[in-house]
């Protein structure tokens, strides 16, 4: 069985989400890591700041052009 889990929910949260079983196939137990809708805002509010520093800066480099 292969269960889908958000990776980052214990960091926001402090305990693990287990989001659904993502198939049946096989008789062990494995886990597949993704982001729950709730870390992914958490995520994108913490990381706001960093990311708009480098879009910026990607703005301000001159271009260049190759010959």
């Amino acid at each position: 069985m292969l269960l889908s889990r958000c990776a980052w929910h214990p960091r926001y949260f402090g305990y693990p989400l287990v989001e659904g079983v993502v198939s049946w196939s096989g008789w062990g137990l494995r886990f597949t890591d993704g982001i729950c809708p709730e870390c992914t805002t958490r995520f994108r509010a913490e990381y706001r700041a960093f990311i708009e520093r480098r879009d910026t800066g990607r703005e301000l480099e001159p271009e260049r052009h190759v010959a």
